[in-house]
């Protein structure tokens, strides 16, 4: 996949991301798309690195756009790239519950970094259990539109 297209799909998803409203019925929860995004590269890319570089590039990417602190979101991205590159060639990535598992781990990556910086709460590890379980739906589609935007561009 072109890196021009990955940078921009990094950008998009991270400022969509952070604009949309939050869902009240959900307490408050926004939907995040670029654990599915970094999901999407440790189980397609065949190197190692441009997989770890595109959970750096999106883990930056969400924490200057956030509350978070710098970076914390890049280690969380970071361990479940590693996590997910190593058991990759084990497993079909074409399979539904493999992407699913890979966007859900990633969300849930993310989010114990952010529930170890500012402590456990029982409203905090429902609010990691909302974001594992929206990723596992959003993830399947996310894989299907840049499955399409990397099949176009290879034709183009």
């Amino acid at each position: 996949m072109n890196a021009l297209i990955l940078i921009t799909a990094v950008l998009f998803l991270a400022a969509l991301q952070a604009r949309l409203p939050a869902l009240g019925w959900l307490g408050g929860i926004r939907l995040e798309f670029l654990p599915a995004l970094v999901a999407y590269g440790a189980l397609t890319f065949r190197r190692r690195s441009w997989a770890m570089g595109l959970a750096l590039a999106a883990g930056l990417a969400q924490d200057a756009l956030s509350a978070a602190p710098f970076g914390l979101s890049a280690i969380g991205y970071l361990t479940a790239c590693l996590l997910l590159t190593g058991i990759t060639r084990a497993f079909d990535r074409e399979a539904f519950w493999m992407q699913m598992l890979g966007g859900a781990l990633a969300s849930v990556a993310v989010s114990l970094g952010a529930l170890i910086t500012l402590g456990f709460s029982r409203y905090g590890v429902l609010k990691m259990v909302w974001l594992a379980l929206i990723s596992l739906v959003l993830t399947p589609v996310m894989f299907g539109l840049l499955d399409a935007a990397r099949w176009r561009t290879r034709r183009a």
